[in-house]
């Protein structure tokens, strides 16, 4: 009888500590992403990108839709931005229409591209991305004008990419590029869903690997 007794404090402290208003939470995804060191503008391109990367991949890969959703409405246009993406990779098509109004409406461009690229990999929207070709950024035309030839193809563009962000990214191979020195080879899959080798063609043509600087 005493063993149980002496039992009943033990359980109840357990409990207290883990229902306790102080105890020490993990941040959300997006919350991560709102407190990064160095946020995704183009003064912090070469520093503290390894974050963004894997905060990136933590948000398209297991941040919650509905937290998703708000943050399309979230005073920091990081978190808009990164919001957007995520959506569109996810093929959340109720979110097309928040998605436009933020293309038509929202005052940073780093955000409108995000928002433009998420309908084309929708393949939603039709007349707001036609709309955003005008755009006063040249980065929204740009990806409009992608975004605008997505919805006249048959391929998924949106599948390859989602599954690009499920396979992960080790932190160890980040950064093993590096100016001067002979590319790392890599395995990854081409737009249309097609296997690509670096070495299969490094030295037999030209290479010239793109990616745009409005991260975010």
């Amino acid at each position: 009888m005493t063993k149980h007794f002496l039992c009943v404090p033990v359980m109840l402290s357990a409990v207290l500590a883990l229902s306790s208003p102080g105890r020490a939470e993990n941040p959300s995804p997006l919350e991560s992403y709102r407190n990064l060191k160095y946020p995704p503008t183009r003064e912090n391109s070469d520093r503290g990108w390894q974050e963004r990367v894997q905060v990136e991949f933590d948000i398209v890969n297991s941040a919650e839709l509905g937290a998703l959703q708000a943050g399309l409405k979230d005073q920091s246009p990081f978190v808009r931005s990164i919001a957007a993406r995520a959506l569109g990779i996810r093929g959340d098509k109720d979110s097309a229409e928040a998605l436009a109004e933020l293309v038509k409406t929202d005052p940073e461009a780093m955000v409108r591209v995000r928002a433009v690229e998420s309908l084309g990999l929708l393949k939603m929207q039709p007349a707001v991305i036609a709309l955003a070709k005008k755009d006063k950024s040249d980065a929204v035309q740009w990806v409009a004008r992608m975004a605008a030839g997505q919805l006249k193809s048959e391929t998924d563009f949106r599948e390859p990419v989602q599954k690009a962000y499920e396979a992960g990214i080790k932190p160890d191979k980040l950064g093993v590029a590096r100016v001067g020195q002979p590319a790392p080879d890599f395995t990854a899959l081409t737009s249309d869903g097609k296997p690509f080798k670096l070495s299969t063609v490094l030295g037999r043509k030209p290479i010239l690997i793109y990616f745009a600087v409005f991260d975010g």
